[in-house]
């Protein structure tokens, strides 16, 4: 009965969060159709290993790119696949996907945030992409068949979810057998209470831990399971043209905010508490039962 109701507290803790994201998130989207700075994007995209050609296929909605990493390194993506994009923010991930994914493939992506997922849907239509977006819990709700998906990616959104083995046990669900996951997202590699006297943001009280990434895979079912530590840092230095900000677009963290509520953390070596990581794994071809 006890662990009942600490179930119930920790789900009414987690609408919690999911809520302030959601409404953190609404307002980025309610100014995302003002122009930001296309060399600031770029300059990050490139950073991040998207080629030359994915840029191309963001276009000019590069400048709301969200990401904290590149799914598509590790995605595989093929013609005519049927790709999943969690958390899909404004959408720029998805529109790179459909462009590997060809016009015989479909992208549908997801996001708790109703004003950017209606920003990525009216930038779908004028685009004429083959992208569907709808609001989503990662971790109660895709809006999907099972076993309809051949791809999931997800950049940055993973890193918000309160119950992560939950949203990987419904990404699993969609995923067809054989089908694969690339999932970027900020993990700790040192415990947080190691630096307790910090008041730490509440983006990085959600990261998990990278150390419990696999194993949290693997109980869950999927296979070939790799934590893709190879492009890990977190501090990337912009040059003078590509640090100017449009003040009329609204943000996760304004100036003000990181003033008030992070200064303290400008001591703090980010390379030596987080890494940026992709999940990459895949769902068995053949399922067995649980009597087997």
């Amino acid at each position: 009965e006890d662990d009942d109701d600490d179930d119930e507290d920790d789900d009414e803790d987690d609408d919690a969060v999911k809520e302030e994201t959601k409404q953190a998130y609404d307002k980025v989207g309610e100014t995302a159709h003002l122009e930001g700075n296309l060399k600031r994007a770029h300059a990050i995209m490139n950073y991040l290993g998207y080629t030359r050609e994915e840029i191309d296929a963001a276009g000019k909605d590069a400048y709301n790119y969200q990401g904290v990493g590149n799914p598509f390194r590790n995605a595989g993506i093929q013609k005519g696949d049927v790709v999943l994009d969690v958390g899909c923010g404004l959408g720029i991930d998805s529109f790179v996907a459909s462009h590997h994914a060809g016009p015989n493939g479909r992208v549908v992506g997801v996001d708790v945030s109703h004003k950017q997922v209606e920003h990525a849907q009216h930038r779908a239509d004028l685009r004429n992409a083959n992208v569907r977006f709808a609001c989503a819990d990662m971790e109660r709700e895709l809006p999907l068949p099972d076993e309809c998906v051949d791809v999931v990616i997800s950049n940055g959104a993973f890193c918000l979810a309160p119950n992560k083995e939950r949203a990987l046990a419904e990404i699993y669900r969609v995923l067809k057998p054989g089908g694969r996951i690339a999932i970027c997202t900020t993990t700790t590699i040192q415990p947080q209470q190691s630096m307790e006297h910090f008041e730490w943001p509440i983006c990085i009280q959600m990261f998990a831990a990278k150390d419990t990434l696999a194993p949290m895979c693997e109980k869950l079912g999927y296979e070939n399971v790799v934590i893709d530590d190879s492009d890990s840092t977190m501090t990337y230095e912009l040059k003078e043209e590509e640090l100017t900000l449009n003040p009329n677009r609204n943000r996760i963290h304004n100036k003000q905010d990181e003033e008030a509520n992070y200064k303290h953390l400008e001591s703090v070596d980010m390379d030596q508490l987080c890494e940026r990581v992709c999940i990459v794994a895949t769902k068995p071809k053949t399922q067995t039962s649980a009597s087997e």
